[in-house]
């Protein structure tokens, strides 16, 4: 087992797209969702979550939050896991919204515009959550 390398690890992030989303609860117990997210710049990715969730009200009161991915090939002879540090918010604004549905839109090739119209204007029930990256690590079984 070794660290990954920084080149390693944006190569992971840019090619997969599902991440466990991993928060504290006000008391301190950890409490974890899975999620597809995009990449919105190098140091901030979002996903779209129930706007009413556990995830929001434990980032209502502490905004740290852990994005962990998880690779591996068929036969599990390599893996690796990356671990994103950052802090979490909810998004309110209108065009964010829609920008965001949009760049879901393009990860799960999907068009979400329904979606957009639906939440756009939803303000505290969006369910954009926007994550911004302070700190990445990662380690993999290869040498």
């Amino acid at each position: 087992m070794r660290k990954l390398r920084p080149e390693e690890i944006e190569n992971i992030v840019q090619k997969s797209n599902w991440a466990t989303i991993v928060t504290a609860s006000p008391d301190g117990k950890p409490y974890a969702i899975e999620a597809t997210y995009f990449i919105i710049d190098d140091s901030t990715v979002g996903f779209m979550v129930n706007p009413r969730g556990q995830t929001f009200i434990n980032l209502a009161v502490n905004p740290q939050l852990l994005l962990k991915i998880t690779v591996a090939n068929k036969n599990l002879s390599y893996w690796a896991g990356v671990s994103l540090f950052g802090t979490g918010e909810k998004i309110t604004e209108p065009h964010e919204i829609e920008q965001g549905w949009q760049l879901l839109g393009s990860v799960m090739k999907s068009d979400y515009a329904a979606a957009v119209e639906k939440f756009k204007n939803a303000g505290v029930n969006s369910p954009f959550l926007r994550c911004r990256i302070t700190e990445r690590t990662g380690r993999c079984s290869g040498k």
